[in-house]
């Protein structure tokens, strides 16, 4: 059962980061991976939880909140980054190493996240199996997940409103959430991860769908945090990097010091 359903997240995650890869070739913008996450992970979910010889009411919630979560997500980078074609400077400052062209370097990229992708998708190996949600796991799990999602969105929608006042130009965002941490974003979306995992946690060998949130966790805070911040210290250094000093990384917590809402390079 485990193997066939990693085997299955495999598929379906080159899958897609192949078919990105393509329209990477067209479009010229790395960026359209982010697309990936949000298309993979909720055909993996979809597959999972529909593919079941028995229909349970309780498979087909977890595939709409799956569903649900890909749409706001995949829906919010297409309209704000991909439709407009913005280039990402994460990606863009990837390509370092002339001996490899830059398609055969993003195809490699790009399958690298079909993996993590896999992994990311493990836990619906597990949501899978649940056909009723009588412990207190799925509750919870229910409830985390239900303020990850509340909180993803309102993480990127003070985000977008920040970044569309020009008066903002050169400030960082210090604004609601992005108070309390440089990455709520990461941040709620970690929890939403963590919530499908304790929705499956009581299923057998349910505990090893904690894998998932714990890898996306480890690679937020590794990979793509100091990534998505070195970039943000190019650009205006000083205001970030006092914006580091004062501010928690993923979890919101207070600020060490007190700081106006934004804080801008001269």
């Amino acid at each position: 059962m485990i193997t066939e359903g990693i085997l299955l997240n495999l598929l379906i995650g080159m899958g897609t980061l192949i078919g990105l890869w393509f329209i990477y070739l067209w479009k010229r913008n790395p960026a359209v991976v982010d697309l990936g996450w949000a298309i993979g992970l909720t055909l993996m979910g979809l597959m999972h939880n529909l593919n079941g010889v028995r229909f349970f009411a309780g498979t087909f919630l977890i595939s709409l909140m799956v569903l649900f979560w890909g749409t706001r997500l995949g829906g919010y980078l297409f309209w704000t980054r991909i439709r407009l074609g913005k280039r990402d400077a994460r990606y863009e400052s990837l390509h370092r190493n002339p001996k490899i062209s830059a398609p055969l370097y993003f195809l490699i990229h790009y399958l690298i996240q079909g993996c993590f992708q896999t992994t990311v998708g493990f836990v619906f190996i597990f949501t899978a199996q649940i056909t009723t949600f009588g412990s207190i796991w799925p509750k919870l799990g229910f409830l985390l997940w239900g303020i990850g999602y509340v909180g993803s969105i309102a993480a990127d929608t003070q985000l977008h409103r920040f970044r569309k006042n020009p008066d903002n130009r050169g400030k960082v965002c210090q604004v609601g959430l992005w108070n309390y941490s440089r990455h709520p974003n990461y941040f709620f979306e970690i929890l939403l991860w963590f919530g499908f995992a304790l929705i499956g946690l009581s299923s057998r060998l349910g505990w090893l769908g904690l894998i998932s949130p714990i890898t996306l966790l480890l690679t937020m805070s590794l990979i793509t945090g100091p990534i998505s911040e070195r970039q943000s210290l190019k650009t205006k250094p000083d205001a970030y990097r006092k914006y580091q000093k004062t501010t928690s990384m993923i979890i919101p917590w207070f600020k060490r010091t007190k700081k106006t809402s934004t804080i801008s390079d001269s």
